[in-house]
């Protein structure tokens, strides 16, 4: 199994980079891409950005119980 520290680590990472995606590329950018590419890597946030509070919910209940 993935250490938790680790696919939290992970999790931060591919929230960061569609973010920096989204900078580079989104609504305010100077030649944005196509609004449903936008739709799809901010949707991806928020899926990344669920997952990983889910996780770290789940995780300080495992810890609490041991």
């Amino acid at each position: 199994m993935t250490e938790p520290a680790e696919m939290i680590a992970w999790l931060d990472r591919r929230i960061a980079s569609a973010m920096a995606w989204l900078d580079d590329h989104g609504k305010a950018s100077k030649r944005p891409r196509p609004q449903h590419e936008i739709e799809t890597k901010e949707y991806d946030i928020a899926r990344f950005e669920e997952i990983k509070a889910a996780y770290v919910k789940a995780l300080e209940r495992r810890e609490s119980a041991a």
